[in-house]
């Protein structure tokens, strides 16, 4: 399972092009790209590629006052599922430089007692990715699942 944002969508769609292509054609393949996972199922092999899309990892909450960011809290819609895969490739980083309009929050909970408007990106980052690593840590049964983070995309633009 691919989990993260845009750049683990493009892992996905790679990884699932490079299967198909690598099979003996025709390849019995059931695609489901409009399920609340996207995945694409191997029927011949009994492998599925799933895709989970989180921009941050943990939790971004509706509130009366808004959209939260909560550093604490692992995304708890994708933390079920996760712990059922086998191989779990994380990323994250793109929607943490946003600003303004393009963030996907309106307030940052640092913790059970802080909400603040914004926050330095690289300590808010840190302490989502310390939750994360906890979540990792307690949760992942490491002889029953491989658990790779692919980190910040260099930069290809000139």
């Amino acid at each position: 399972m691919y989990v993260g944002d845009s750049l683990s969508l493009n892992m996905w769609q790679s990884m699932a092009c490079m299967l198909h292509s690598s099979l003996p054609q025709p390849a019995n393949i059931s695609y489901h790209r409009d399920a609340p996972t996207p995945n694409v199922t191997f029927l011949d092999y009994g492998v599925t590629l799933y895709l989970y899309h989180s921009t941050n990892l943990v939790d971004i909450v509706r509130e009366k006052k808004g959209r939260v960011l909560k550093l604490e809290s692992i995304d708890q819609d994708g933390a079920a599922l996760w712990k059922t895969m086998d191989v779990l490739i994380f990323n994250t980083w793109h929607w943490w430089t946003h600003t303004g309009t393009s963030q996907p929050w309106d307030f940052i909970q640092v913790d059970s007692t802080h909400m603040v408007p914004d926050m330095d990106r690289l300590k808010a980052f840190e302490k989502a990715f310390t939750t994360w690593r906890n979540w990792v840590v307690d949760n992942v049964k490491p002889d029953k699942t491989k658990v790779f983070f692919q980190g910040i995309s260099p930069s290809h633009y000139l």
